[in-house]
Protein backbone atom coordinates (compact mmCIF):
# COMPACT_ATOMS: atom_id res chain seq x y z
CA UNK A 1 0.00 0.00 0.00
CA UNK A 2 2.67 2.74 0.95
CA UNK A 3 4.26 2.20 -2.31
CA UNK A 4 1.53 3.26 -4.22
CA UNK A 5 1.05 5.91 -2.09
CA UNK A 6 4.35 7.13 -2.91
CA UNK A 7 3.85 6.69 -6.09
CA UNK A 8 0.72 8.34 -6.63
CA UNK A 9 2.15 11.10 -4.18
CA UNK A 10 5.20 11.80 -6.19
CA UNK A 11 3.67 12.13 -9.39
CA UNK A 12 1.03 14.45 -7.97
CA UNK A 13 3.72 16.68 -6.08
CA UNK A 14 5.99 16.53 -9.30
CA UNK A 15 2.64 18.28 -11.42
CA UNK A 16 2.37 20.83 -8.62
CA UNK A 17 5.93 21.53 -8.87
CA UNK A 18 6.17 22.25 -12.69
CA UNK A 19 3.12 24.73 -12.94
CA UNK A 20 1.56 25.00 -2.10
CA UNK A 21 -13.64 17.88 26.80
CA UNK A 22 -14.18 18.92 30.16
CA UNK A 23 -14.84 16.30 32.69
CA UNK A 24 -13.53 15.67 36.81
CA UNK A 25 -10.22 13.89 37.20
CA UNK A 26 -9.30 11.57 40.39
CA UNK A 27 -6.23 12.59 42.13
CA UNK A 28 -4.55 9.32 40.48
CA UNK A 29 -5.23 11.28 36.93
CA UNK A 30 -4.13 14.29 38.24
CA UNK A 31 -0.60 12.50 39.46
CA UNK A 32 -0.56 10.68 36.25
CA UNK A 33 -0.36 13.85 34.06
CA UNK A 34 1.60 15.87 36.09
CA UNK A 35 4.11 12.64 35.87
CA UNK A 36 3.82 12.78 32.06
CA UNK A 37 4.61 16.52 31.60
CA UNK A 38 7.65 15.78 34.28
CA UNK A 39 8.90 13.02 31.88
CA UNK A 40 8.27 15.21 28.29
CA UNK A 41 9.96 18.44 30.77
CA UNK A 42 12.92 16.06 31.20
CA UNK A 43 13.19 14.38 27.69
CA UNK A 44 13.45 18.35 26.11
CA UNK A 45 16.20 19.35 28.62
CA UNK A 46 18.24 16.07 27.82
CA UNK A 47 17.78 17.39 23.58
CA UNK A 48 19.22 20.75 24.50
CA UNK A 49 21.84 20.15 26.65
CA UNK A 50 25.34 18.30 26.51
CA UNK A 51 25.67 16.58 24.20
CA UNK A 52 25.71 18.29 19.75
CA UNK A 53 22.85 17.91 18.39
CA UNK A 54 22.35 18.74 14.51
CA UNK A 55 18.43 19.81 13.31
CA UNK A 56 18.08 20.31 9.54
CA UNK A 57 15.17 21.75 8.46
CA UNK A 58 13.11 21.84 5.22
CA UNK A 59 11.64 25.21 5.47
CA UNK A 60 9.38 26.84 3.09
CA UNK A 61 8.63 30.16 4.99
CA UNK A 62 12.39 31.05 4.79
CA UNK A 63 12.68 31.69 1.40
CA UNK A 64 10.11 33.60 0.99
CA UNK A 65 9.73 38.12 1.87
CA UNK A 66 9.46 39.77 4.15
CA UNK A 67 8.99 37.22 6.66
CA UNK A 68 11.90 34.65 5.83
CA UNK A 69 14.68 36.64 7.37
CA UNK A 70 13.07 35.74 10.98
CA UNK A 71 13.37 32.53 10.30
CA UNK A 72 17.18 32.77 10.74
CA UNK A 73 16.56 35.10 12.88
CA UNK A 74 15.07 32.80 15.55
CA UNK A 75 17.28 29.75 14.58
CA UNK A 76 20.34 32.20 15.18
CA UNK A 77 18.69 33.04 19.01
CA UNK A 78 18.02 29.83 19.92
CA UNK A 79 21.48 28.47 18.71
CA UNK A 80 22.77 31.36 20.63
CA UNK A 81 20.78 30.25 23.89
CA UNK A 82 21.95 26.88 23.27
CA UNK A 83 25.42 26.35 21.68
CA UNK A 84 25.11 22.71 21.75
CA UNK A 85 22.75 22.88 18.69
CA UNK A 86 23.05 23.62 15.38
CA UNK A 87 19.87 24.95 13.34
CA UNK A 88 20.32 23.86 9.45
CA UNK A 89 17.27 26.07 7.78
CA UNK A 90 17.53 25.64 4.05
CA UNK A 91 15.03 27.42 2.23
CA UNK A 92 12.75 24.96 -0.08
CA UNK A 93 9.32 26.41 -1.40
CA UNK A 94 6.73 24.13 0.07
CA UNK A 95 5.29 22.20 -3.59
CA UNK A 96 9.45 21.16 -3.55
CA UNK A 97 9.28 19.86 0.15
CA UNK A 98 6.92 17.49 -0.69
CA UNK A 99 8.44 16.43 -4.01
CA UNK A 100 11.69 15.82 -2.17
CA UNK A 101 9.99 14.24 0.61
CA UNK A 102 7.90 11.73 -1.29
CA UNK A 103 11.46 10.82 -3.03
CA UNK A 104 13.26 10.40 0.51
CA UNK A 105 10.16 7.82 1.84
CA UNK A 106 12.78 5.34 -0.09
CA UNK A 107 16.07 6.68 1.81
CA UNK A 108 15.12 8.28 5.12
CA UNK A 109 18.28 8.59 6.13
CA UNK A 110 18.24 11.53 4.25
CA UNK A 111 15.18 13.21 5.77
CA UNK A 112 15.28 15.98 7.20
CA UNK A 113 14.88 16.49 11.27
CA UNK A 114 11.65 18.94 10.80
CA UNK A 115 10.00 19.97 8.17
CA UNK A 116 7.34 22.29 6.79
CA UNK A 117 3.67 20.75 6.72
CA UNK A 118 0.23 22.02 6.26
CA UNK A 119 -2.99 21.01 6.67
CA UNK A 120 -3.58 19.32 2.97
CA UNK A 121 -0.27 17.68 2.79
CA UNK A 122 0.17 16.04 6.17
CA UNK A 123 -2.05 12.81 5.61
CA UNK A 124 0.19 11.67 2.80
CA UNK A 125 3.52 12.70 4.48
CA UNK A 126 2.30 10.77 7.78
CA UNK A 127 0.70 7.62 5.24
CA UNK A 128 4.29 7.56 3.98
CA UNK A 129 5.82 7.07 7.40
CA UNK A 130 7.76 10.30 7.48
CA UNK A 131 5.90 12.28 10.24
CA UNK A 132 6.65 11.32 14.16
CA UNK A 133 3.96 11.44 16.79
CA UNK A 134 4.65 13.85 18.98
CA UNK A 135 1.58 13.85 21.59
CA UNK A 136 3.80 13.01 24.22
CA UNK A 137 6.72 14.99 23.43
CA UNK A 138 4.65 18.42 23.24
CA UNK A 139 3.78 18.95 26.77
CA UNK A 140 0.04 19.93 28.00
CA UNK A 141 0.71 23.23 29.19
CA UNK A 142 1.86 23.99 25.94
CA UNK A 143 -0.45 21.93 24.02
CA UNK A 144 -3.22 24.73 26.36
CA UNK A 145 -1.33 27.51 25.17
CA UNK A 146 -2.89 26.66 21.50
CA UNK A 147 -6.04 28.58 19.82
CA UNK A 148 -9.18 26.68 20.04
CA UNK A 149 -9.30 23.82 16.93
CA UNK A 150 -5.44 24.10 16.28
CA UNK A 151 -3.97 21.14 18.34
CA UNK A 152 -7.09 19.09 16.76
CA UNK A 153 -6.10 20.40 13.18
CA UNK A 154 -2.50 18.57 13.64
CA UNK A 155 -4.05 15.24 14.97
CA UNK A 156 -4.61 12.18 12.60
CA UNK A 157 -6.46 9.55 14.83
CA UNK A 158 -4.29 9.73 18.20
CA UNK A 159 -1.38 10.91 16.39
CA UNK A 160 0.14 14.81 16.75
CA UNK A 161 1.29 14.71 13.24
CA UNK A 162 2.80 18.51 13.25
CA UNK A 163 3.53 21.36 15.59
CA UNK A 164 1.49 24.01 14.95
CA UNK A 165 2.69 27.64 13.82
CA UNK A 166 0.01 29.33 12.27
CA UNK A 167 -3.33 29.01 11.28
CA UNK A 168 -4.13 30.11 7.38
CA UNK A 169 -8.01 29.95 7.31
CA UNK A 170 -9.44 30.59 3.38
CA UNK A 171 -11.74 33.95 3.40
CA UNK A 172 -12.43 36.79 0.54
CA UNK A 173 -9.80 40.17 1.14
CA UNK A 174 -11.76 43.07 -0.36
CA UNK A 175 -11.39 46.44 -1.65
CA UNK A 176 -13.68 47.89 1.43
CA UNK A 177 -13.52 51.32 -0.62
CA UNK A 178 -14.45 49.81 -3.80
CA UNK A 179 -17.26 48.15 -2.17
CA UNK A 180 -18.43 51.44 -0.97
CA UNK A 181 -18.08 53.79 -3.80
CA UNK A 182 -19.79 51.13 -6.09
CA UNK A 183 -22.84 50.79 -3.44
CA UNK A 184 -22.09 46.97 -2.65
CA UNK A 185 -22.84 44.48 0.49
CA UNK A 186 -21.22 41.83 1.29
CA UNK A 187 -22.27 38.97 -0.93
CA UNK A 188 -23.31 35.70 1.38
CA UNK A 189 -23.67 33.50 -2.09
CA UNK A 190 -21.82 32.68 -5.25
CA UNK A 191 -24.56 33.92 -7.01
CA UNK A 192 -24.43 37.69 -5.11
CA UNK A 193 -20.40 37.30 -5.28
CA UNK A 194 -20.20 36.87 -9.16
CA UNK A 195 -22.64 39.65 -9.06
CA UNK A 196 -20.38 41.96 -7.32
CA UNK A 197 -17.12 40.99 -9.36
CA UNK A 198 -19.14 41.89 -12.51
CA UNK A 199 -19.94 45.63 -11.21
CA UNK A 200 -16.44 45.86 -10.47
CA UNK A 201 -14.77 44.80 -13.38
CA UNK A 202 -13.71 47.78 -15.00
CA UNK A 203 -12.74 49.72 -18.59
CA UNK A 204 -10.52 52.50 -16.37
CA UNK A 205 -8.94 54.28 -18.82
CA UNK A 206 -11.74 53.90 -21.58
CA UNK A 207 -9.75 51.88 -24.57
CA UNK A 208 -12.37 49.03 -24.55
CA UNK A 209 -10.05 46.56 -22.33
CA UNK A 210 -10.37 45.66 -18.70
CA UNK A 211 -8.02 46.52 -16.59
CA UNK A 212 -9.60 46.32 -13.36
CA UNK A 213 -11.25 42.95 -12.39
CA UNK A 214 -13.94 42.14 -9.73
CA UNK A 215 -12.29 38.50 -8.98
CA UNK A 216 -8.46 37.65 -8.39
CA UNK A 217 -8.81 33.84 -9.13
CA UNK A 218 -5.81 31.97 -8.78
CA UNK A 219 -6.54 29.88 -12.25
CA UNK A 220 -3.09 27.97 -12.26
CA UNK A 221 -2.68 24.40 -12.18
CA UNK A 222 -1.29 23.82 -9.26
CA UNK A 223 -1.72 23.44 -5.53
CA UNK A 224 -2.56 27.00 -4.64
CA UNK A 225 -5.10 27.29 -7.15
CA UNK A 226 -6.45 23.35 -6.67
CA UNK A 227 -6.49 23.86 -3.21
CA UNK A 228 -8.65 27.30 -3.90
CA UNK A 229 -11.25 25.18 -6.20
CA UNK A 230 -11.82 22.51 -3.33
CA UNK A 231 -12.65 24.87 -0.73
CA UNK A 232 -14.70 26.25 -3.30
CA UNK A 233 -16.90 23.57 -3.85
CA UNK A 234 -16.51 22.79 -0.37
CA UNK A 235 -18.80 25.84 0.06
CA UNK A 236 -21.47 24.69 -2.05
CA UNK A 237 -21.83 21.67 0.14
CA UNK A 238 -20.19 19.23 -2.33
CA UNK A 239 -18.23 16.93 -0.11
CA UNK A 240 -14.67 16.35 -2.69
CA UNK A 241 -13.94 13.24 -0.34
CA UNK A 242 -15.13 11.71 2.42
CA UNK A 243 -15.30 8.48 4.47
CA UNK A 244 -18.62 6.31 5.08
CA UNK A 245 -18.18 2.39 6.38
CA UNK A 246 -14.65 2.18 6.11
CA UNK A 247 -14.46 3.48 2.21
CA UNK A 248 -13.92 6.95 0.53
CA UNK A 249 -16.96 8.26 -1.68
CA UNK A 250 -17.64 11.45 -3.22
CA UNK A 251 -20.21 14.62 -4.12
CA UNK A 252 -17.85 14.34 -7.92
CA UNK A 253 -20.64 13.27 -10.22
CA UNK A 254 -22.25 14.17 -13.06
CA UNK A 255 -25.19 15.15 -11.18
CA UNK A 256 -26.87 19.07 -11.97
CA UNK A 257 -25.64 20.17 -8.41
CA UNK A 258 -21.91 19.40 -9.39
CA UNK A 259 -22.59 20.27 -12.65
CA UNK A 260 -23.67 24.20 -11.90
CA UNK A 261 -20.98 24.52 -9.17
CA UNK A 262 -18.21 23.65 -11.56
CA UNK A 263 -19.59 25.80 -14.55
CA UNK A 264 -20.41 28.51 -12.12
CA UNK A 265 -16.44 29.23 -11.30
CA UNK A 266 -15.02 28.36 -15.02
CA UNK A 267 -17.73 30.88 -15.97
CA UNK A 268 -16.13 33.66 -14.16
CA UNK A 269 -13.31 33.49 -16.54
CA UNK A 270 -15.44 33.22 -19.94
CA UNK A 271 -17.57 36.18 -18.61
CA UNK A 272 -14.16 38.31 -17.80
CA UNK A 273 -14.56 38.66 -14.74
CA UNK A 274 -11.16 37.42 -13.24
CA UNK A 275 -7.67 38.51 -14.95
CA UNK A 276 -6.78 37.30 -18.30
CA UNK A 277 -4.76 34.68 -19.27
CA UNK A 278 -6.13 32.99 -15.79
CA UNK A 279 -4.20 30.00 -16.28
CA UNK A 280 -0.68 31.61 -15.56
CA UNK A 281 -2.49 33.68 -12.93
CA UNK A 282 -0.35 32.04 -9.41
CA UNK A 283 -0.35 32.96 -6.31
CA UNK A 284 2.47 34.98 -6.10
CA UNK A 285 0.75 37.01 -9.18
CA UNK A 286 -2.45 37.29 -7.57
CA UNK A 287 -1.38 38.84 -4.69
CA UNK A 288 0.91 41.30 -6.96
CA UNK A 289 -1.94 42.28 -8.87
CA UNK A 290 -4.43 42.32 -5.79
CA UNK A 291 -1.60 45.13 -4.12
CA UNK A 292 -1.25 46.77 -7.64
CA UNK A 293 -5.06 47.50 -7.09
CA UNK A 294 -5.94 45.18 -10.36
CA UNK A 295 -8.69 43.07 -8.99
CA UNK A 296 -11.03 43.46 -5.90
CA UNK A 297 -11.22 40.74 -4.49
CA UNK A 298 -9.14 37.64 -3.17
CA UNK A 299 -9.94 34.33 -2.10
CA UNK A 300 -6.96 33.87 0.22
CA UNK A 301 -5.04 33.29 3.36
CA UNK A 302 -4.31 35.95 5.52
CA UNK A 303 -0.67 35.89 4.18
CA UNK A 304 -1.70 37.69 1.76
CA UNK A 305 -2.44 41.11 3.28
CA UNK A 306 0.86 41.12 4.19
CA UNK A 307 2.02 40.78 1.13
CA UNK A 308 -0.75 43.58 -0.46
CA UNK A 309 0.81 45.84 2.40
CA UNK A 310 4.07 45.08 1.92
CA UNK A 311 3.52 46.14 -1.97
CA UNK A 312 1.02 48.91 -1.09
CA UNK A 313 1.65 50.60 2.13
CA UNK A 314 -1.57 52.85 0.92
CA UNK A 315 -4.27 50.33 1.61
CA UNK A 316 -3.75 50.35 5.04
CA UNK A 317 -7.68 51.28 5.79
CA UNK A 318 -8.84 50.38 2.75
CA UNK A 319 -9.11 46.49 2.58
CA UNK A 320 -11.22 44.39 4.37
CA UNK A 321 -12.48 40.55 4.43
CA UNK A 322 -15.29 38.25 4.55
CA UNK A 323 -15.98 34.85 5.09
CA UNK A 324 -16.42 32.98 1.80
CA UNK A 325 -19.91 33.12 0.40
CA UNK A 326 -22.18 29.54 0.99
CA UNK A 327 -23.91 28.03 3.42
CA UNK A 328 -21.23 25.36 4.76
CA UNK A 329 -17.96 26.26 5.57
CA UNK A 330 -15.56 26.28 2.87
CA UNK A 331 -12.38 26.23 4.58
CA UNK A 332 -10.03 23.91 7.09
CA UNK A 333 -8.27 26.06 9.90
CA UNK A 334 -5.79 26.09 7.54
CA UNK A 335 -2.79 24.89 9.89
CA UNK A 336 0.58 25.77 9.25
CA UNK A 337 3.63 24.20 10.70
CA UNK A 338 6.40 21.83 11.13
CA UNK A 339 6.63 17.65 11.51
CA UNK A 340 9.45 16.02 13.15
CA UNK A 341 10.93 13.07 11.12
CA UNK A 342 10.17 9.81 12.15
CA UNK A 343 13.62 8.74 11.47
CA UNK A 344 14.46 11.25 13.83
CA UNK A 345 17.31 10.33 17.40
CA UNK A 346 15.59 10.69 20.85
CA UNK A 347 17.60 13.69 21.79
CA UNK A 348 16.67 15.11 18.19
CA UNK A 349 13.34 15.02 18.53
CA UNK A 350 13.48 16.32 22.17
CA UNK A 351 15.56 19.36 20.95
CA UNK A 352 13.07 19.96 17.33
CA UNK A 353 10.15 20.22 19.92
CA UNK A 354 11.90 22.66 22.17
CA UNK A 355 12.70 24.74 19.18
CA UNK A 356 9.93 24.60 18.15
CA UNK A 357 8.41 26.22 21.62
CA UNK A 358 10.55 28.84 21.56
CA UNK A 359 9.51 30.24 18.01
CA UNK A 360 5.71 30.38 18.71
CA UNK A 361 6.70 31.84 22.44
CA UNK A 362 9.97 34.12 22.62
CA UNK A 363 8.80 37.00 19.86
CA UNK A 364 6.76 39.21 22.11
CA UNK A 365 6.64 41.70 18.86
CA UNK A 366 5.34 38.71 16.89
CA UNK A 367 7.40 40.14 14.04
CA UNK A 368 7.71 37.09 11.63
CA UNK A 369 3.26 36.75 11.73
CA UNK A 370 3.07 40.31 11.63
CA UNK A 371 5.02 40.59 8.38
CA UNK A 372 3.39 38.00 6.66
CA UNK A 373 -0.01 38.48 7.27
CA UNK A 374 0.00 34.85 9.00
CA UNK A 375 -2.61 34.74 12.52
CA UNK A 376 -0.64 32.95 15.05
CA UNK A 377 -1.96 29.31 16.65
CA UNK A 378 -1.12 30.64 19.82
CA UNK A 379 -4.38 32.02 21.73
CA UNK A 380 -2.32 34.75 22.94
CA UNK A 381 -0.94 35.77 19.49
CA UNK A 382 -4.15 35.82 18.51
CA UNK A 383 -4.67 38.76 20.87
CA UNK A 384 -2.08 41.05 18.21
CA UNK A 385 -3.31 44.10 17.70
CA UNK A 386 -2.50 43.77 14.30
CA UNK A 387 -5.00 41.40 13.55
CA UNK A 388 -7.76 43.07 15.19
CA UNK A 389 -9.27 45.35 11.97
CA UNK A 390 -11.62 45.15 9.39
CA UNK A 391 -9.07 43.23 7.27
CA UNK A 392 -9.12 40.39 9.07
CA UNK A 393 -12.41 40.19 10.53
CA UNK A 394 -13.74 37.60 8.00
CA UNK A 395 -10.68 35.28 8.79
CA UNK A 396 -11.48 35.29 12.70
CA UNK A 397 -15.25 35.56 12.33
CA UNK A 398 -14.43 31.95 10.30
CA UNK A 399 -12.68 30.41 13.44
CA UNK A 400 -15.36 32.06 15.70
CA UNK A 401 -18.24 30.01 13.51
CA UNK A 402 -15.89 26.80 13.24
CA UNK A 403 -13.75 25.16 10.18
CA UNK A 404 -13.57 21.98 8.37
CA UNK A 405 -12.13 19.41 9.81
CA UNK A 406 -8.45 17.94 8.57
CA UNK A 407 -8.28 16.40 5.37
CA UNK A 408 -7.37 12.53 6.45
CA UNK A 409 -7.31 11.51 2.77
CA UNK A 410 -4.08 10.10 1.85
CA UNK A 411 -4.41 10.68 -1.53
CA UNK A 412 -5.47 14.14 -1.49
CA UNK A 413 -2.77 15.35 -3.70
CA UNK A 414 -3.84 13.34 -6.33
CA UNK A 415 -7.51 14.11 -5.99
CA UNK A 416 -6.17 18.02 -5.92
CA UNK A 417 -4.13 17.24 -9.17
CA UNK A 418 -7.73 15.37 -10.63
CA UNK A 419 -9.52 18.94 -10.29
CA UNK A 420 -6.65 21.28 -11.27
CA UNK A 421 -6.47 18.98 -14.70
CA UNK A 422 -10.82 19.56 -15.12
CA UNK A 423 -10.61 23.41 -14.63
CA UNK A 424 -7.37 24.08 -16.63
CA UNK A 425 -8.82 22.03 -19.46
CA UNK A 426 -11.92 24.39 -19.94
CA UNK A 427 -10.07 27.73 -19.31
CA UNK A 428 -7.48 26.66 -21.80
CA UNK A 429 -10.68 25.71 -24.18
CA UNK A 430 -10.13 22.05 -24.28
CA UNK A 431 -13.37 20.84 -23.14
CA UNK A 432 -16.54 22.20 -22.25
CA UNK A 433 -17.55 21.92 -19.17
CA UNK A 434 -19.72 18.62 -19.70
CA UNK A 435 -16.49 16.93 -20.83
CA UNK A 436 -13.90 18.25 -18.12
CA UNK A 437 -16.23 16.77 -15.46
CA UNK A 438 -17.31 13.72 -17.20
CA UNK A 439 -12.97 13.54 -17.21
CA UNK A 440 -13.00 14.30 -13.55
CA UNK A 441 -15.62 12.17 -12.36
CA UNK A 442 -13.82 9.22 -13.98
CA UNK A 443 -10.32 10.46 -12.96
CA UNK A 444 -11.50 10.40 -8.90
CA UNK A 445 -13.53 7.30 -9.29
CA UNK A 446 -9.98 5.81 -10.23
CA UNK A 447 -8.42 7.11 -7.15
CA UNK A 448 -10.80 6.08 -4.68
CA UNK A 449 -10.21 2.88 -6.04
CA UNK A 450 -6.74 2.66 -5.46
CA UNK A 451 -7.35 3.30 -2.26
CA UNK A 452 -10.76 1.64 -1.22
Amino acid sequence: MKKRVLALFFSAVMAMSLVTGCSGKSQNETMAAKETEQAQTSAAEKGTEGETVLLTIFDGYAGEDPHGKFIYQYADEYMALHPNVVIDVQAVSTNDIYTKLSAMAATPKDVPTIFFTSADAVATLHDLGLTSDISELVPEDLKAKFANGVVDSCMLGDEMSYFPVAVQPLAVIYRADRFKEAGLEIPKTWEEFTAAAKALTKDTNNDGQMDEWGFDMVGSNNSSGQSRFMAYLWSNGIECVKEENGKWITDITEDQKFMDAFSRWTNMNAEGIVPTGITEVDYPTAANYFAMGYTSMFLTGPNALGVAYANNPELKGNLGSFKMPGDYPGTMLGTEGYSVSAYATDAEKAAAIDYLKFFVEHDKDMQFWQSSGKIPATAEGQKAGYISGEDYAGFLQQIADGCRPTVKFAGVSGLKSALGNAYASVFSNEKKNEEAVKTLVSDVDELLGDYN
